[in-house]
């Protein structure tokens, strides 16, 4: 039997009018999911399958499985399951596009129902219900390994499904996607992925196959990602739908990130003025500090477009003023007037902190408290604060209410909300532990929290989004600490959290802000130089400078570009009188940043217009080159850079922590191998709780409350310690002597202190330097408080040997740099403008102010002037670099960079095409105008050539109408 249906105009009407409906329970035998009746009954056949054509797909049952495969575009299958009964309550809170009633080849015959789209055909196995997608040309996408094994449960009292899906892969696909998750690498053949928000990753549940397709599971629950022997799994804790996913299938992997964005929704321009720096620390104390701090980078020219204001402008962490959308009288005496001279004197941007936990003592608390809107457990901080119900429609506009009173009304530009895995307790890295603190929340609006467990930041970025579009023609920005499917539409960006600043750390944070990317984020960024450092010495220490210069680098070649973090002063100024060399690096990406404007704003209308990835694995533009599908450091920015930021010391080597002392090296007041250990209750040693011998010293004590160790300590937060003994030298020479840990702490050697932490803070090293004899003993004493943070402590040592390696290995770094060069193209070094062959690596030095920079032949690559923000110098000219080697092509993009006008049509594109055999730059006739369009702007266009100098600048002035350089043969 064959069969074709083409798209009926009432029947369509009808399936988009049902599905802007809420969702159901699902409909009797006889309905599709959308309420409408089937054109004919299912009768199973003798092997219990039946089928019947829905306006979109079709419906299939065999046995108690009941399955939906609905069309929502060519290239677009939505698939459902479920036994007997879906148990949803919710509309999809990620996808926003109905079905479509596609034109379908229909074919039923033998053991296989077929579907068949211009772009997929879907088939069926009548014997096991699996499916099976296919390309138009017969050759395959992917398919399920057997029908989705559901088991049906009761979660908090209400029925539920887990749900096991498994696909069967070729050996040579990659996959890529899903969030970040600390780690280094990128393709997930191979692993096995947790996947749960914590304050270092975040999930996104959308997949992508190097053979161009991907899928996106519609759960939100904890879930899991393997991947091994048995093939590639996806687990959910909690699926009230049962099975339910699309499948995206293209012929580029720009299709597949399309049609993501056609599913989950296009994310919106964010202001021109975000593609410049953001400023931020942990914290700007004051309103003074914060407005001295604009005004130097103002005074010193160093670029900058938005100044971030962290935590505790409100008030303190420990009181009830929590993220009440309130300023403190006595630190900010007058935000408005602040904002007012950021935005007039300084032609700067605020951003401001927000947290969902909102303190008791606030008139936003009460509100919401009101209506019974936030949840009991309190925040771990303050412990006067609680998260607010953001599943709840007037919860969000209670919510956003105070926002708009205390920030957007006063001139605040963007919002930074942060904790939204949501954090709840311990700001926990750890994903058990932050899936305990969500689940002790227990219901929100929607249901229980173990469905709802990861999707928390897409309704709180849903609130504010919807408010401000609502309330003003202010173009929006979030930038939150998660992230989810969907999220993009809410102009809502991810950042990776609170790292920690090593050369481990930079070269995670390039794989996982790839992996957000091809998870469909358009926008991503990260704390440049690392959230906590815990390099001794801070920014004097110049090991953690050159990270800092690297990963900034970095830093400029991502979506957003941002600097933040604690430990030490990161402001780029204050390193021209430190450090000249790691300055002058700061300065040169900064500027490098700012004269990429028209070529990122280009990228920018892009990713709005075409659902495009700026920041790109190299699997995006080469699937199919295999050499490459490794490289984790590496990527394409746009169509034309290839960018590889430096991720090891060519200055310096990474220095491997210091060895714990073994208790072998140790002695008692009374002669036993190790120190004698007293714990006491109280920060300040107020009381006495148990003794014992310790050795080697190397704790890392379970978190609050404390169990059964130490002894005497149970239920307390807060405790002290003291250690005390004797230190044996094993051999001649200089030692380096210290502690790592975590809040205070203190050491003496033959009773001088010689290191003196005494603070709260994250884990850091501290030390000092002694000459001891073979043989020789020291008296030996360690003090220790614990209070906010995790709970470390470790006596840790360098011996004379090591230091000998140290040094030695100081000597013998390896400067050079190599790059391995995607095949089939000629790359040009950016820094030389040299020419390189594709498909090999090149490898040189590079010093501390360049990094691999790489430009595809066959791009154009527009730029702008050196400026200092954004909005400085609006009809400068444009300096067109054209690198050929093939045919190229690029559109420039403009419109008000503030406003959201552009959806209207106010806007202005002009496409350049570089024409490789003839040696002419054609350059469109402008398409579109709006208010304050720079009529005419003067193109200096050079042709790059093997020189590495390029030719003479053409110079041409353009007012909108069509034209063309010709460039002499050489």
């Amino acid at each position: 039997m064959s069969v074709r249906t083409l798209p009926a105009l009432a029947t369509l009407a009808l399936l988009c009018l049902a599905a802007l409906a809420p969702a159901r329970a699902a409909a009797p035998t006889g309905l599709d999911p959308q309420g409408q009746a089937l054109r004919q009954p299912l009768t199973p056949d003798a092997r219990g399958f039946a089928w019947t054509p829905l306006a979109a797909g079709a419906q299939v049952q065999l046995g108690t499985l009941t399955r939906n495969i609905l069309f929502y575009g060519p290239g677009l299958v939505r698939v459902t399951a479920h036994l007997g009964q879906s148990h949803a309550t919710q509309p999809s809170l990620v996808v926003v596009a109905a079905p479509q009633a596609v034109s379908l080849d229909v074919k039923d015959a033998g053991d296989t129902l077929s579907l068949a789209s211009a772009a997929v055909r879907v088939e069926i196995d009548k014997r096991s219900g699996a499916l099976a997608f296919y390309k138009p040309d017969g050759s395959l996408f992917t398919r399920e390994q057997a029908p989705d094994a559901l088991k049906p449960v009761e979660i908090s009292g209400a029925p539920s499904y887990t749900m096991t899906q498994a696909f069967s892969l070729t050996p040579d696909e990659s996959l890529y996607g899903l969030g970040q998750y600390n780690e280094s690498y990128m393709d997930y053949r191979g692993r096995d992925v947790l996947m749960v928000q914590t304050n270092i990753g975040t999930v996104l549940p959308f997949m992508v196959s190097t053979r161009r397709w991907g899928v996106l599971w519609d759960v939100y629950s904890k879930m899991r990602f393997t991947d091994d022997a048995q093939g590639a799994r996806f687990w959910a804790e909690s699926a009230p739908a049962g099975a339910d996913y699309y499948l995206v299938a293209g012929t580029t992997m720009d299709d597949v990130m399309a049609g993501y964005r056609q599913l989950t929704g296009a994310a919106p321009l964010f202001p021109k003025s975000a593609l410049g720096l953001f400023m931020s620390k942990e914290r700007y104390k004051t309103q003074q500090q914060l407005l001295d701090v604009a005004k130097r980078f103002r005074a010193e020219h160093f670029p900058l477009d938005t100044i971030v204001q962290d935590w505790q402008y409100w008030g303190g962490d420990k009181d009830g003023t929590w993220s009440g959308m309130t300023w403190n009288a006595e630190r900010f005496p007058d935000p408005r007037g602040m904002v007012d001279t950021l935005h007039r004197q300084l032609n700067t941007q605020l951003m401001v902190s927000i947290w969902p936990s909102v303190g008791d003592d606030t008139a936003l608390a009460h509100e919401l408290d009101a209506k019974g809107l936030r949840f009991a457990p309190k925040h771990w901080i303050s412990g006067k604060a609680q998260i607010y119900d953001a599943f709840s429609a007037e919860g969000r506009a209670i919510y956003f209410k105070h926002v708009k009173k205390g920030l957007l009304d006063i001139g605040v530009d963007a919002l930074w909300m942060d904790g939204t895995e949501v954090e709840v307790g311990g700001a926990a890295h750890d994903p058990g532990e932050v899936e305990a603190d969500i689940k002790r929340l227990g219901r929100n609006a929607m249901g229980d929290f173990t469905r709802y467990l990861n999707v928390y930041s897409l309704v709180t970025t849903r609130g504010v989004y919807e408010g401000q579009r609502a309330s003003g023609a202010k173009r929006a920005l979030t930038l939150t600490r998660s992230g989810w499917a969907g999220q993009q539409r809410y102009a809502a960006l991810p950042w990776s959290g609170d790292t920690t600043a090593s050369w481990a750390t930079l070269r995670a944070q390039i794989a996982g802000g790839l992996n957000v990317g091809m998870a469909g984020m358009p926008y991503w960024t990260q704390d440049t130089g690392g959230f906590f450092v815990r390099h001794s010495g801070g920014e004097r220490n110049p090991a953690w400078r050159e990270l800092y210069a690297r990963w900034n680098q970095f830093g400029i070649f991502n979506p957003i570009y941002r600097i933040h973090g604690t430990d030490v002063e990161r402001e780029p100024y204050l390193f021209k009188t430190l450090d000249p060399a790691v300055y002058d690096s700061l300065l040169k990406a900064a500027q490098l940043r700012y004269r990429l404007l028209p070529y990122l704003y280009g990228l920018a209308w892009r990713a709005h217009d075409e659902g495009y990835v700026m920041m790109r694995g190299l699997a995006m533009d080469f699937p199919d080159q295999k050499p490459l599908r490794q490289v984790d450091d590496t990527y394409m920015f746009g169509p034309a850079f290839l960018v590889q930021p430096i991720t090891r010391s060519t200055l310096y080597p990474e220095v491997p922590p210091a060895a714990t002392i073994p208790a072998s090296a140790m002695r008692t007041p009374s002669g036993e191998p190790g120190l004698q250990l007293e714990y006491f209750s109280g920060m300040n040693f107020e009381k006495p709780a148990s003794r014992t011998v310790d050795g080697p010293v190397d704790h890392d004590w379970p978190p609050a409350p404390l169990g059964s160790v130490p002894p005497g300590l149970q239920g307390l937060n807060q405790f002290s310690a003291r250690w005390q003994g004797t230190l044996v030298a094993p051999e001649a020479g200089e030692y380096e002597i210290g502690l790592e840990g975590d809040d205070g702490f203190r050491l003496w050697l033959d009773d001088k202190l010689v290191v003196d932490d005494w603070k709260n803070g994250a884990p850091r090293f501290e030390g000092t330097r002694v000459k001891l004899a073979a043989g020789q003993t020291l008296r030996l004493r360690i003090d220790f408080y614990q209070d906010a943070y995790g709970r470390k402590l470790r006596l840790a040592w360098r011996t004379p040997a090591q230091l000998l390696a140290l040094a030695d290995a100081q000597r013998n770094v390896d400067k050079r740099q190599a790059t391995l060069l995607p095949a089939g193209s000629t790359w040009f070094d950016f820094w030389t403008g040299k020419p390189h062959a594709g498909g090999q690596p090149v490898a040189r030095e590079y010093k501390l102010d360049e990094f691999p920079l790489f430009v595809r032949a066959g791009s154009i690559v527009p730029m702008g002037p050196v400026v200092e923000h954004v909005g400085q110098k609006p009809d400068a000219p444009y300096d067109i670099r054209i690198y050929p080697g093939a045919d190229a092509q690029f559109t420039l993009y403009e419109d008000d960079g503030e406003t959201y006008r552009y959806e209207a049509g106010e806007r202005a594109t002009v496409t350049l095409r570089w024409d490789d055999a003839r040696r002419v730059l054609n350059v469109g006739a402008r398409d579109g105008r709006f208010p304050g369009l720079v009529e005419q702007r003067r193109f200096n266009v050079t042709l790059m050539d093997a020189s590495g100098r390029g030719t003479k600048p053409r110079s041409v002035l353009y007012r909108g109408k069509a034209t063309a350089l010709q460039f002499p043969t050489p």
